[in-house]
């Protein structure tokens, strides 16, 4: 038997190495819910985490800030993609993502349940890499982190998230039941769709005045001043964002929620204390505004403290951390424990093969692994058993 050919897993298969949010390919996907593997360490987060929202499907609260810590390799990006496919219900390759966490995965009963139900609650998720989707003058700027979270928010509702005047105009034709029918009456006069041509908007502002006339009836001038209204610049502000979040979630059922995403918040805030304390006063007002059905989970290769030591008054610091509740912290430690079951499990025929093998050459192996005490680099093992030679081969 060769030895590729013992493992339970092609040995040759693509296995990412930095599970990135954007990579959102079947393949990846599937492979990143059927491979993941939730050490002790991960179920207690898992539990912390459904805790807290089921809690909240129970009774109103404002607490919705959930903060992911960990440093490079910990698995906090792939934590977050997975808590984000199983609150979206998401479906691929005909199962949904609890089902790749079954009893077997998730031994707590109570905690599958918990799961259970996060994923049967509808949810907008919205998962994203904040630097990725901010301007490239987004840090220098206070209020970037509500932008680009209303970004994100038109985008997943289809409008132009790019131009924050266009999206507010296509959410107030939208409010009137009008952007359908505007949507039509500008393919129809200009010949292109208004998904190809909004990012040319002010080349094209006779057509759309023409279309607001036969979608809305709206009177020449009324759609002149309309478009002359939505070409000034828009304000955003945490108390605006939050109340449009409301509004769309009051016209969604009861129980519906939108959930922020969003990986390595604390290297796009780096020093800047005005990024976060933005953050920190959308998580409020959305909190508020909300009571809820809306969350902000982030990651960050910092904890808080490290974030905002030394750079924010103690008052702020501790509003923050009441925002955001007792942080999730990944740690490294069980790497061993993922590559054991991520990579080195092996068929029922090679485990079996393994075991003779072992007890025909256990003499071999105990005279070749045992060294002299003297011998600093190589030290001795002592007792060795099939179960201790089945740990260190998985």
């Amino acid at each position: 038997m060769k030895i590729k050919e013992l493992f339970d897993k092609d040995i040759e298969r693509n296995i990412n190495g930095v599970i990135k949010v954007g990579q959102d390919d079947a393949d990846s996907i599937l492979q990143e819910l059927d491979e993941y593997v939730v050490t002790k360490e991960l179920d207690k987060h898992f539990n912390d985490f459904f805790n807290r929202h089921n809690n909240a499907l129970d009774a109103p609260t404002d607490r919705i800030g959930v903060w992911i810590a960990g440093f490079f390799g910990s698995g906090k990006s792939h934590f977050l993609k997975i808590l984000a496919y199983i609150l979206e219900n998401r479906e691929i390759d005909r199962k949904r993502a609890i089902d790749f966490f079954d009893s077997d995965r998730i031994k707590d009963s109570i905690l599958r349940a918990n799961i259970q139900r996060s994923a049967q609650t509808p949810a907008d998720v919205i998962l994203f890499n904040i630097d990725s989707k901010a301007d490239a003058s987004g840090k220098s700027q206070k209020d970037s982190i509500v932008k680009v979270f209303q970004k994100v928010f038109d985008e997943k509702l289809g409008y132009f998230g790019a131009v924050p005047a266009i999206a507010e105009f296509e959410r107030q034709l939208d409010k009137k039941g009008n952007y359908l029918g505007f949507k039509n009456a500008f393919q129809s006069i200009n010949g292109e769709s208004w998904k190809t041509e909004r990012n040319t908007w002010g080349f094209c502002q006779e057509q759309i005045a023409e279309a607001l006339h036969i979608s809305s009836g709206m009177s020449a001038d009324e759609s002149n001043r309309l478009i002359d209204h939505f070409n000034q610049p828009l304000e955003i502000t945490p108390e605006k964002f939050a109340r449009g979040v409301k509004e769309y979630l009051d016209r969604q059922s009861r129980q519906h929620q939108v959930l922020f995403m969003v990986d390595e918040v604390g290297q796009y805030i780096g020093e800047n204390s005005d990024l976060m304390l933005n953050l920190q006063t959308v998580v409020e007002d959305l909190g508020v505004a909300c009571q809820g059905r809306a969350w902000v989970v982030v990651t960050s290769q910092e904890a808080m403290d490290e974030i905002t030591k030394n750079r924010l008054k103690g008052n702020d610091f501790s509003k923050i951390v009441g925002r955001f509740g007792r942080p999730l912290s990944l740690s490294s430690a069980n790497t061993d424990e993922v590559i054991r079951l991520r990579l080195l499990v092996k068929k029922e025929a090679a485990q079996a093969y393994l075991k003779d093998l072992y007890a025909q050459k256990e003499a071999i192996l105990k005279n070749q692994v045992t060294f002299s005490q003297d011998c600093a680099d190589l030290p001795s093992y002592l007792n060795w058993t099939l179960d201790k030679i089945e740990a260190q081969i998985g």
